[in-house]
């Protein structure tokens, strides 16, 4: 099944971004940091709340690393969270402001070439 893991504890947030994600026709939900990590079958991509803190972003970043592209978001003011997620190797970094125009074309890009097609 694929689907997007939002990991945001922001319900106004995660509410704006499951919208994006069902009008790009990919299934979400909402989640904890900690439940993620305990997921099973783990989400084809993650969409990571950069306004977390730095000890979840961080567990979720390495927990998917190398197995599951994540695509960050966070506040255009918050220069150092955005540095990091791009240094931590995310697929994707948007600012809160871009998220209605790109989240979906992120999320789609992101996707591995065989599951963009089931």
């Amino acid at each position: 099944m694929q689907y997007a893991a939002i990991v945001t504890e922001d319900l106004f947030m995660a509410t704006k971004a499951q919208g994006i994600l069902r009008r790009a026709s990919l299934m979400s939900h909402r989640t904890s940091p900690e439940a993620l990590l305990e997921v099973d079958p783990p989400p084809t991509v993650v969409v990571l709340d950069l306004a977390l803190p730095q000890a979840a972003r961080e567990a979720v970043v390495a927990w998917a690393k190398g197995r599951i592209p994540v695509v960050a978001f966070g506040p255009h003011v918050d220069v150092e969270a955005l540095f990091w997620a791009r240094q931590a190797g995310c697929t994707g970094v948007l600012t809160k402001g871009q998220l209605e125009a790109r989240l979906g074309r992120a999320v789609s890009s992101a996707l591995p070439e065989d599951s963009a097609e089931s």
